[in-house]
């Protein structure tokens, strides 16, 4: 909780320049990564120890919410991917940082040359699912 918190007391903080929207984009990214992991986590145990509740959730994540919600984790993984190893290279190569605005335009302008035509293909799919089912009902919960 004091990352979140130090996330959103510091993105006010606006220090200028793309170093901070940097900063900002890879806490957030990190941080969106860090509940996707938690809900999998969660997800993958209920299959041992409560199998009903298992697959309740894995219907409700077919729901269009939960696809848009894995395209924003794909943007979030990738990001923070790109953007991780700009940081690694400019702490490993100091003299670096004086491109340290080149370089976040670069990873900006990466990211969504990738992330466009992935993001469409998994609206794509998210549309041919909801062309075939009825998308948009949400499973009752499983009662014991």
């Amino acid at each position: 909780m004091s990352t979140l918190i130090l996330t959103l007391r510091e993105s006010v903080r606006y220090r200028g320049r793309s170093g901070h929207l940097s900063w900002v984009a890879h806490r957030l990214s990190g941080l969106a990564i860090l509940s996707f992991l938690l809900i999998h986590v969660w997800d993958t145990a209920n299959a041992n120890y409560a199998p009903a509740v298992y697959e309740w959730s894995v219907a409700l994540f077919k729901h269009p919410l939960f696809g848009v919600g894995e395209i924003g984790v794909m943007a979030a993984v990738l990001y923070h991917a790109f953007n991780g190893i700009r940081i690694t290279l400019l702490d490993f190569k100091p003299e670096w940082w004086k491109y340290q605005r080149q370089s976040a335009i670069f990873v900006w302008i990466l990211f969504l040359v990738i992330f466009i035509p992935i993001g469409i293909y998994m609206i794509i799919g998210i549309f041919e699912y909801c062309g075939s089912t009825s998308c948009w009902t949400i499973p009752p919960f499983p009662s014991s």
